[in-house]
This record gives C-alpha cells, sequence and structure tokens, in this order.
C-alpha cells in the first residue's frame, strides 16, 4: 500500500512539474510559444505588439473616441439630436447633427468672416466628431453652463449676437437655449 501510495505521488508531482511549464510557456495557434507568452503573429515588423499598433493612428495618438476604433464615436454621445445656430455680425455659425438610429447625419453652414462653407455627410460628421465627442452635457445644466460648454466644444467666439440652442437626450429630456 505504501509502495502504490509513493508511486501514485511521484506520477501527480511529475504531471503539476509540466503543466506548470504548460502555463509559463504560452502557446500560440501553432503549439509554439516564444519565452514572454507572445504569439509572433502578433508582432510587427518593428518589434512592437500589433494589436497596440492598430489602435494608433500615425502620429501616435490613439485613433478611437473611446469606440473601439470602429469610427462610431456617435454611439457614445447622450443625446441623438443637436442643432446650434450662432449669429455674428460678420456671419453665422450652424452644426446640426441627428442620430437617426445609427445612421448619423450631419450639416455645418458657416458664413463668418466672408466665408462660405458648407458642409454635409460624413465630411459635416468628421468636422463635428471633435466638438460632439468633447462635449460634455446634460439635460439638468443650467442655460448659462450648457452656452459655455457649446461655446468652448466647437471653439466660437463669446461676441455673438444672437445664440440658439437645441439638444434632445436619449433620456427622453430635451433643452432649448436662446440668447440675444
Amino acid at each position: 500500500m505504501k509502495i502504490g501510495l509513493s508511486l501514485a505521488t511521484i506520477v501527480l508531482s511529475i504531471g503539476l512539474v509540466a503543466c506548470g511549464a504548460a502555463e509559463d510557456d504560452q502557446m500560440d495557434d501553432n503549439g509554439t510559444a516564444d519565452e514572454n507568452g507572445t504569439d509572433d503573429a502578433d508582432m510587427g515588423d518593428d518589434g512592437m505588439d500589433d494589436d497596440m499598433d492598430d489602435d494608433m493612428n500615425d502620429d501616435g495618438a490613439s485613433d478611437d473616441a473611446g469606440d473601439g476604433g470602429t469610427g462610431d464615436w456617435y454611439k457614445d454621445l447622450t443625446f441623438y439630436d443637436f442643432e446650434l445656430d450662432v449669429e455674428y455680425s460678420d456671419g453665422t455659425y450652424e452644426a446640426d447633427y441627428e442620430y437617426n438610429d445609427g445612421n448619423p447625419e450631419a450639416e455645418i453652414e458657416d458664413t463668418r468672416g466672408g466665408e462660405d462653407i458648407e458642409m454635409s455627410g460624413q465630411e459635416a460628421l468628421d468636422e463635428m466628431e471633435g466638438p460632439l465627442t468633447s462635449l460634455d452635457v446634460s439635460s439638468d445644466m443650467s442655460e448659462d453652463e450648457l452656452r459655455e460648454a457649446v461655446i468652448d466644444a466647437f471653439n466660437l467666439d463669446e461676441g455673438y449676437d444672437e445664440f440658439e440652442l437645441e439638444i434632445d437626450f436619449f433620456d427622453e429630456d430635451d433643452v432649448e437655449v436662446e440668447d440675444e
């Protein structure tokens, strides 16, 4: 009986040692492993992990804005409709965004300073991505807080003649701000 117990202990010990070594050297899909457990297929020519490279653009900044790099930044917004109309003595700035059930639409018109800029579709969405994703607004904010947040996000001049803002939030609240 002692021999059987000793033999079982030895076999169990050898099995545990063999399993422990397999955990230290993580296997890739081909059944081979490198010393640090990384799959050589994930490594780029520059020695960096390609999975990290996928989330970076050419200047080293992250490509995604919290959207997993899919370009679906609009899914992270708290509102589904955004209308901004700011009138200045030398023109107007208008920005409209609509979520449209996951098929966003946007338009921008800017006639300030003698310019006549009109954008729509993907071009307008690309232009509005930065301001809209940096815009931290909620329906419980005061009109002054909303106005300041929008002016900052869109980098607009505070010397306007008229300011109109309408935001419809996913939580069924909506806000309107008018300042003349």
